[in-house]
């Protein structure tokens, strides 16, 4: 016999401005992770030691984050390589890493594979060539110059960027520029004595590692965080704008953009005309065009946003008799604990919850491991809040994208 739906309501204190009440389901504890589980999209790998999963609850609000599990096979054997992608303003800019970005690092690698210092060198030059050849398909568009392309009639731009009818080719490359995305991702070699994290963007990559005979796991945070609320990447921006006060303001590039660092987004990128005479001319386009025109009189010297990403590298082998695993995840994950005020926590006491959650049960069982640090992070053992962030009936989206990699080394 099925059990009796049981709704109630609350207030969502710390999502949107309109708090409620909102009404959501309640359900029994031993329903709980089966529609945790029907709200993941999840991937794993062939030997069971990696998964990613991505969560979105609200049902129409479609899910911008992507991810990657993949082998890469080189010269001196296969490479194992995981990514999340977490894309803004829509998917087009994340799908496009997915597709292409693996054929850049393979180019970048081939020649530096044995040299520690030269793979992360690769890396970053994969991103950078990556994001530069996306710019370039769609300069190649408007061949004219930047001073002609201001005084180009709107109905010439329309024509030529929104082309769907004969393919659409020159609208997709406009998107992929329009869109952004953040990059965290992990290489490890065949050996798997040494690992690589990059990250461009405000994703957190933590290594969870414990030594041989001990129960104590220990997290060690292998990301950077490139928001506008992280003051020395806010003051990186304002020493290269010196004489722009709103080069950052409300811990945004521009007033705008949370990030300070992505793939994508080159209306922050390019000089002002692009965004005003080509980007607001795009249908379908930016989701809020208003949000679009008010900064573009503030950009005055781009680029605002950059594409150089951090690199840390870590030898694996450097302590003997070490378990090690690695979580990567977009920032949404950080958000459903930052967003409830009587969750808020420092990041490095956050990330040291999270190793332990998921280190004793992740060789044996990854989805199990994943599953327990999402419920913790919707809730922990709190059935009714859990319950609430599942199913509550908000208008608009009440939690970012969430989306983990797990993966044992």
């Amino acid at each position: 016999m099925p059990s009796l739906q049981v709704f109630c309501r609350a207030y969502m204190q710390g999502y949107g401005s309109d708090q409620g009440p909102w009404r959501y389901r309640l359900f029994p504890e031993r329903e709980l992770r089966a529609q945790i589980l029907k709200r993941c999209t999840t991937d794993i790998s062939s030997d069971g030691g990696c998964l990613s999963t991505s969560f979105q609850p609200h049902i129409s609000s479609a899910n911008e984050d992507r991810s990657l599990i993949l082998d890469l096979s080189l010269p001196n054997g296969i490479w194992s390589l995981t990514a999340v992608f977490d894309g803004h303003g829509g998917h087009e800019t994340a799908d496009y890493l997915v597709a292409e970005l693996p054929s850049f690092l393979m180019a970048g690698l081939s020649s530096t594979m044995t040299n520690v210092e030269g793979v992360s060198d690769a890396l970053t030059s994969a991103i950078y060539d990556f994001d530069e050849a996306m710019k370039r398909d769609f300069l190649e568009i408007f061949p004219e110059g930047i001073d002609e392309i201001a005084t180009m009639p709107a109905a010439m731009v329309k024509a030529r960027i929104n082309d769907q009818c004969s393919g659409g080719l020159n609208h997709m490359k406009a998107l992929r520029c329009m869109r952004g995305s953040t990059i965290l991702l992990a290489l490890v070699d065949p050996t798997k004595k040494h690992l690589w994290v990059l990250s461009l963007g405000d994703g957190v990559a933590v290594l969870g590692s414990r030594q041989e005979g001990s129960s104590q796991w220990n997290a060690s945070i292998l990301s950077d965080n490139h928001n506008g609320n992280n003051p020395s990447e806010a003051d990186r921006i304002r020493q290269q704008h010196p004489d722009e006060p709103e080069c950052i303001f409300d811990d945004r590039v521009l007033g705008n953009l949370a990030v300070t660092r992505a793939v994508g987004d080159h209306a922050f990128k390019l000089p002002a005309t692009y965004a005003e005479k080509i980007f607001l001319n795009v249908e379908p386009g930016f989701r809020v065009p208003a949000a679009v025109e008010s900064f573009i009189p503030r950009n005055l010297s781009p680029p605002y946003v950059s594409n150089f990403a951090n690199v840390r590298y870590v030898d694996l082998h450097a302590q003997s008799g070490c378990d090690y695993f690695i979580l990567m995840c977009s920032d949404g994950l950080v958000d459903l604990y930052m967003d409830d005020p009587d969750r808020a926590e420092s990041l490095t006491s956050l990330v040291q919850k999270w190793v332990e959650i998921v280190g004793d049960v992740v060789r044996d069982d990854i989805q199990e491991a994943m599953l327990r640090l999402l419920r913790h992070a919707l809730g922990a053992e709190d059935v009714d809040n859990v319950s609430r962030m599942l199913t509550v009936e908000m208008p608009v989206t009440y939690m970012d994208d969430t989306t983990m990699v797990l993966q044992v080394l």
